[in-house]
């Protein structure tokens, strides 16, 4: 088994190795000139890095320095919010209209071609928003909004912990803690109403609790807890699968429980993760809520890979392949097998390289844009005299190269390093959901629910700058 698990780890870091390679290059590529408008946002980036690099390394009191990280993700988070008046706008609107219509009694969203029963994966979202609807009928987007801004904050103390425990370092635990603070992504989109803000945290959490058991900090029964959390995260943004089948990798691969144990383990987190998905289903449908249940709507999941096969589009959404529930006029069946067909005739009737450049064109496009659409979203549908600083892209690409630049350090480092093995559950994570993002409907928010990985990755990147530097010392154990 330890021959079988050098082996598979050697092979998915040196995939990962040549595949952050080709994002760096990517990256570098959209990288264009700063704009005068990116003058006071830069300051703040420049003073805010600045001041976290002396804070962390100053050796001050632990407790304090991590309330300063976090006051200063908070600080920068909130003048984001200040800086646009974000609104709901495209798939948002639509959530937020199902939710007012929700509160009148109206369900017709949820049933038939309706546009939550066509996407069901919406359907918790819609019933959050309904809630802070009926709590805070007057400025209840502002709430949202500073909900968002306090899940934002939970999850830069999340990532703390995270990487705390994974290097067993207090030290590399703040450094992550402070990359976290300003990562684009991270800051961008807690103006925008995602599901994301709500699901990030509670991914993390769960994940957190996963490397407490199988370090034996805690008992093998907290996976209950694991489960159910990542169940709740998954209800708001359903890609969760992902985290369950690398959980299951990981306690296969890499722990030296006898192999009963390890089905015991992932049947202690998988059955509370599908018994809270089944009830919250059935529960919605026997109150007559929804018409289809949360993991399978009116139109099938086969139109996401169809989109995401589209070589013209780049594998993003299209007219053309979105049209194709009309076509059929939301038969279940026939839109499946139409589906199947042209996603079939264009695998196979592509020449080879043709259809390599699209996958490689693809998966770079997924990961290259350093804030994942996050301004856009942002600033969407907000009139120009209302953004007080239209801040560029150039300058939040700036700060995710080097966190690119840090994870591919990390990655080489990790070639030659086998201590805190906990760290390869991260890497099954991030291979998980590249494959997943090569198949279906490519978007640059897509990617957000797992940037958190990028912080603890970046952070075996600064564990590798320092060990050159001959200071590995300064990260004391735990």
């Amino acid at each position: 088994m330890d021959k079988f698990k050098n082996c598979f780890t050697k092979f998915y870091i040196n995939i990962l190795l040549v595949l952050m390679s080709i994002i760096i290059y990517y990256c570098f590529i959209y990288l264009e000139k700063l704009d005068k408008s990116d003058i006071v946002p830069g300051i703040i980036l420049i003073f805010v890095i600045t001041l976290e690099l002396f804070i962390v390394n100053k050796n001050l009191n632990l407790r304090w320095t991590l309330i300063s990280i976090l006051f200063l993700g908070f600080v920068l988070r909130g003048l984001w919010l200040l800086n646009v008046n974000s609104m709901p706008t495209s798939d948002f609107r639509v959530i937020y209209e199902c939710a007012q219509n929700l509160l009148t009694g109206d369900t017709s969203a949820f049933w038939g071609s309706g546009y939550i029963a066509r996407f069901p994966h919406l359907t918790i979202m819609v019933i959050y928003m309904a809630v802070m609807i009926k709590i805070f009928p007057v400025n209840n987007l502002i709430i949202m909004k500073i909900f968002n801004l306090a899940f934002g904050i939970i999850t830069i103390y999340l990532i703390y912990l995270l990487a705390k425990e994974i290097f067993n370092s207090k030290k590399l635990g703040l450094y992550a803690a402070s990359l976290a603070s300003v990562f684009p992504p991270l800051v961008t989109y807690v103006g925008v109403y995602c599901t994301e803000n709500i699901a990030i945290p509670l991914y993390l959490l769960s994940t957190y609790i996963f490397i407490l058991v199988v370090k034996n900090k805690k008992s093998k029964y907290y996976l209950i807890l694991s489960g159910v959390i990542l169940s709740i995260g998954n209800l708001f943004r359903m890609v969760a699968t992902i985290m369950i089948i690398a959980f299951g990798m990981y306690l296969i691969i890499y722990t030296k429980d006898k192999i009963f144990e390890k089905i015991r383990k992932i049947g202690l987190y998988l059955i509370p993760y599908l018994v809270v998905l089944f009830t919250v289903s059935f529960t919605l449908q026997w109150i007559e809520v929804t018409e289809f249940h949360l993991w399978k709507g009116s139109e099938p999941k086969g139109t996401s890979i169809l989109k995401g096969s589209n070589l013209e589009s780049g594998g993003r959404w299209n007219e053309e392949d979105a049209s194709i529930v009309d076509e059929y006029e939301y038969d279940y069946d026939m839109i499946e097998e139409a589906s199947k067909e042209i996603i079939i005739e264009r695998l196979t009737t592509t020449h080879p390289l043709n259809l390599a450049k699209f996958y490689l064109d693809k998966f770079a496009m997924q990961w290259n844009e350093g804030d994942f659409g996050g301004v856009f979203w942002s600033e969407l549908d907000v009139p120009e005299d209302e953004i007080i600083f239209d801040v560029s892209l150039e300058l939040l690409q700036i700060i995710y190269i080097l966190v690119m630049i840090l994870v591919f350090l990390g990655i080489i480092n990790r070639r030659k390093n086998h201590k805190d093995l906990e760290i390869n559950l991260l890497y099954l994570i991030l291979c998980g959901y590249g494959v997943m993002y090569l198949v279906t409907e490519s978007q640059g928010r897509y990617s957000l629910i797992i940037a958190w990985v990028f912080i603890i990755l970046a952070t075996e990147g600064i564990r590798f700058l320092f060990r050159k530097s001959n200071r590995e010392e300064i990260f004391e154990k735990i």
